[in-house]
Order: C-alpha cells, then sequence, then structure tokens
C-alpha cells in the first residue's frame, strides 16, 4: 500500500467530503446486495492517503481513553478491537500492557495496520465478525467495539450482537461506543446511529449485564453525542 508517515496529520475539514464520498461508495455496494464490500472498496481507494477515510482520526478514541483511564477494572484475559481500521485502539490497548488481537473486515485496512506499526506486538488479522474462527468464542476479556455497529444497517447490525457477547470469556466485558437514535427515528446512513432499545438487547437476548450507560459528547467539531456503554459477561 505504500502508507506515508507524512500524511498522519488528519485533516477534520476533509470530514465532511470523505464522508458523502463513504456513503456513494456504500449505496453503491447495497444497491447490489453487499452492505459490507464497500468498506475494503474504500480503503483500496484511499492508497494509503488516511484523509480519505472518514473514521481513521490517527489516534485512540477520546471516549475509550476516558473510559480506560476513570472506569474500567483491567481485564483478566486478553483484548480484542472489532473493525479495528488503522489501528489506534488496538496499539493503545497494547501500551497499556494487554495482550491485543484486533481485526477488520478489509484487508487493506489489515495491511495497513502492519505498515504503520511493523514492530507491534497486536495480532491483526482480516476477519468477518459474523464469521469468526471458533478460537475467538469465549477467549477475551475484553472486547472493544467502537462506531462497526453503527456502519452496516439495522437487520445486518442486528446479527452482530450474539458474536459480540459470544467472544466474552465469563467476567468479560463489552465497550460499545456509539452514535445515538432517539427510538423511532429514520437515518439514511451511513452511519445508523444506534437506540437504546438495540443495545439494550445485549442485556435482553444476550446475556450480558449493564455496567455503565452513558451519553457523553465526542469533543468533534460540531460535537455529537454517543453512547458509551459496558456490559459484562457475568462469571462462570
Amino acid at each position: 500500500m505504500g502508507f506515508n508517515r507524512a500524511s498522519q496529520a488528519y485533516n477534520p475539514g476533509m470530514d465532511g467530503k470523505d464522508r458523502r464520498s463513504s456513503q456513494e461508495l456504500a449505496r453503491e455496494f447495497m444497491a447490489r446486495g453487499d452492505s459490507q464490500g464497500w468498506f475494503e472498496e474504500l480503503y483500496r481507494q484511499a492508497e494509503g492517503d488516511p484523509s480519505f477515510v472518514p473514521w481513521a482520526d490517527l489516534q485512540p478514541s477520546p471516549l475509550l481513553l476516558q473510559l480506560l483511564d476513570a472506569h474500567l477494572p483491567k481485564p483478566d484475559g486478553p483484548a480484542v478491537v472489532v473493525g479495528c481500521g488503522l489501528g489506534d485502539d488496538a496499539e493503545e490497548l497494547a501500551r497499556r500492557g494487554l495482550s491485543v488481537t484486533a481485526f477488520d473486515l478489509s484487508e487493506t485496512a489489515i495491511n495497513w495496520c502492519h505498515e504503520r506499526w511493523p514492530d507491534s506486538p497486536v495480532d491483526y488479522r482480516a476477519a468477518d465478525l459474523l464469521h469468526l474462527p471458533a478460537e475467538m468464542h469465549g477467549r477475551f476479556g475484553l472486547v472493544v467495539e467502537i462506531n462497526t455497529l453503527q456502519a452496516v444497517p439495522d437487520a445486518l447490525r442486528l446479527r452482530m450482537f450474539a458474536p459480540l457477547a459470544g467472544m466474552l470469556a465469563p467476567g468479560g466485558r463489552l465497550v460499545v461506543i456509539c452514535r445515538v437514535r432517539e427510538e423511532g427515528e429514520r437515518i439514511e446512513g451511513p452511519p445508523w446511529a444506534l437506540c437504546r432499545s438495540e443495545l439494550d438487547m445485549l442485556t435482553a437476548d444476550h446475556g450480558l449485564e449493564n455496567e455503565r450507560f452513558e451519553l457523553l459528547s465526542d469533543g468533534e467539531d460540531p460535537p455529537r453525542v454517543r453512547y458509551v456503554t459496558v456490559f459484562r459477561r457475568p462469571p462462570a
């Protein structure tokens, strides 16, 4: 891919332009009946330029940092980052001493991670949340999902809750950070923000306990409200 480190200074002013481009690409693929193929195509078209990827801030999520610093106990087992993108959240967890696996649907994104972090201890791999290898089930003390659920339409998203919860070991925690949608509000995405009742399925349908459920500003310009949530698999 030839990632250029000089391009790491992401320009937030490009976000509107890039997001329209990603939306057009997503709708083109969905018209073909493929709700996820646009991720790989977007990374491929970026050609090593992170400003083309609207969610690539080239830094860990500030809301994740806040959660880690103030509220989240260190997990007993390894961590996994879902839809890891260019790897910044995964690298932060590794910096804090965790054993980290990070996966993304896009092979180009994973190759980009290897180029950005050639000596990283993170186990980067291309994988589909809906078709995870058996070795990833019930393994992790911490599962981190930031802005991945909101990147797919509602019907597909509902299929992702079970494998998300299924990766947790007994006593493990799932972090979900995402945009907020009012109940009954219709959104033409991407992104497709989540409503509270969807996240409540993780407790009602998938056996998790809710430990933290907050509404926080993401600090962007303009700021957006996001759910910052922590769910726990009860100890065995």
